[in-house]
């Protein structure tokens, strides 16, 4: 596919000027449009989206500067760069007006083409960097977003209705297509936007289609991306759709189902449309078997006595799987916190670059404070993703000696943000302690579903305290909030599976800090006020498990 040239929208109200500069940007490798006057200028950077405007200031009908102020009032065209390229602008006060409307530069008359063509190159670039940002930015919003709705849907016919859905949305699909397959890769449950749901009869059919998208994923097991679709695939070239993705839903190498996206114009999918769907599809994957281990949990639980010796395997791998799930389901709760803490740097990073590549581009020395600045907002970026993925990365469930009151630390790091902007007030009093015996993940996970539950039963803010204290042969790690508190029907019931007091939880956080507590030979209990706040506090042992009588 051959790559577009950079388009530059030269204004300007002599002939000559537009001559010679088309000269020399043509010769440089860039497209080039033109207009003789302000209003001419503003319809064509609406039409053309240019990635830069050349622009004098004196112009007919509209000036430089009326044109600049119309151009950044526009969404469309608020982040095109603008350098003004002008003789009337002498004096300070004249650039700083320019430069106020949003004008990204200034190049007097008469210059240096080598000097135009540097600063162009480099408005272009900066752009083009704020724009991967951006994206990048908007792809780890919806990813987020995508999670948090996954995660929400525990009945697998109503996971899949709710997957389509998103997928029609986040990618502008005008067919996306969901298989699922069981242990054995036959089709069990599967729907599109045309036929609704698919018979399973029809969906092996179609697997077995050599010229069908799903049927070449479902062979390959390898993500599909045209931007232009042939004879290939004429399943889909014959409902008039060209660009099409799709991607194997993974999860621990066995395929669990496949996704596919569709649209009629040619081109429309790209590269970053393909990870986009790729780590959706790891969602999906992470979303789907959590629903089987949902649905797998009801049948033991009916079955409960009959099965204990012969599922008690599979019931830990579940438990081991819930545990995972809602641990993301945690993240999820956090995601706008973190996106916020990764964007604080993104600005002071940019700018550090912009004025380098302007150094660059000047033949001028880059500044290397300037870069160190950058190097130390990276680096700040590396620790929040650092910690997030320790927090995130499933238990190798051994056990060993943990410090409470540094985990303490870390958890309170990791959601000081979100905490902030919900104006709760963290207090901590950690007393020295001994260490205790546990998996260090699951631990932080019994702390980080306490705080988040606190958090949300504070929703006009308040104070949270963590306290940790040697209580018998073993520490108290308690958590104490001024929320709206637990009626005493609700606490008998808290722990209990799939029992929540939230309209949208999945009753799985506190059952699941209850089993890890229990795992780990600890104990938990409750004290709540309605309308004064509550205090839950997990009593860990400092010995193994098995040689310590808990105290309550």
């Amino acid at each position: 596919m051959q790559t577009r040239k950079p388009l530059v929208l030269v204004a300007d109200d002599e002939q000559n000027a537009i001559l010679l500069l088309h000269r020399v940007l043509e010769r440089e490798g860039f497209a080039v449009e033109s207009a003789r006057d302000g209003v001419a200028t503003l319809e064509k950077a609406r039409a053309l989206k240019p990635d830069l405007i050349l622009l004098d200031v004196q112009m007919p009908r509209l000036n430089g500067f009326e044109v600049t102020a119309r151009l950044r009032e526009d969404p469309e065209t608020a982040r095109i760069p603008v350098i003004f390229v002008t003789a009337a602008a002498r004096e300070p006060s004249d650039v700083a007006h320019g430069l106020q409307l949003g004008a990204d530069d200034y190049i007097r008359k008469p210059y240096d083409y080598h000097e135009l063509v540097a600063r162009a190159i480099s408005k272009m670039r900066a752009r083009q960097l704020e724009d991967r940002l951006q994206r990048r930015n908007a792809e780890l919003e919806a990813l987020v977003r995508v999670g948090a709705e996954f995660n929400q849907r525990l009945a697998l016919p109503e996971l899949t209705e709710r997957m389509v859905n998103i997928i029609t949305q986040e990618f502008s699909a005008q067919y996306v297509g969901l298989y699922l397959f069981d242990e054995d890769g036959q089709p069990v449950l599967c729907r599109d936007t045309v036929h609704g749901e698919i018979s399973q009869s029809e969906a092996r059919a179609l697997l077995e289609r050599p010229d069908s998208v799903v049927g070449y994923v479902y062979r390959t097991g390898e993500p599909v991306l045209r931007a232009e679709l042939t004879e290939e695939f004429h399943y889909l070239a014959a409902q008039e759709l060209r660009s099409v993705l799709a991607v194997p839903l993974h999860h621990h190498n066995r395929l669990l189902g496949i996704l596919v996206a569709a649209h009629s114009e040619p081109g429309f999918y790209g590269e970053s449309k393909l990870r986009m769907a790729r780590s959706i599809g790891e969602q999906a994957a992470l979303a789907v078997r959590n629903a089987q281990l949902y649905a797998a949990l009801h049948s033991y639980a009916q079955n409960l006595e009959a099965m204990v010796e012969e599922r008690t395997r599979e019931l830990r791998s579940a438990q081991a799987q819930l545990i995972q799930s809602e641990k993301l389901a945690a993240l999820g709760r956090l995601a706008a916190g973190i996106a916020h803490e990764v964007n604080n740097p993104l600005q002071p990073i940019l700018n550090t670059l912009e004025v380098a590549i302007e150094d660059i581009a000047n033949s001028q020395p880059v500044d290397p404070q300037s870069l160190r600045i950058a190097e130390q907002e990276v680096q700040r970026i590396k620790g929040i993703v650092a910690r997030l993925l320790d927090f995130a990365r499933p238990s190798a469930g051994e056990t060993i000696p943990v410090n409470l009151p540094a985990l303490v630390d870390e958890v309170v790091l990791l959601t000081q943000k979100q905490l902030e902007r919900m104006h709760i007030r963290v207090s901590k009093s950690l007393r020295e302690v001994p260490p205790v015996y546990g998996t260090p993940t699951q631990l932080k996970q019994v702390l980080l579903n306490l705080v988040l539950n606190a958090a949300q039963s504070m929703a006009e803010g308040g104070d949270l305290t963590i306290e940790v204290y040697p209580e018998g042969q073993g520490v108290i790690l308690a958590v104490s909030d001024t929320g709206m508190g637990i009626d005493d029907e609700a606490v008998d019931r808290i722990f209990e599976p799939f029992y929540s007091t939230k309209n949208d939880g999945t009753g799985l956080g506190l059952s699941v800090t209850y089993g890890i507590v229990q795992g780990h030979g600890g104990t938990i209990r409750v004290h709540s006020e309605v309308g004064e706040g509550s205090q839950f506090a997990v009593w860990l042992p400092c010995e193994r498990p098995e040689s310590v009588q808990p105290p309550y």
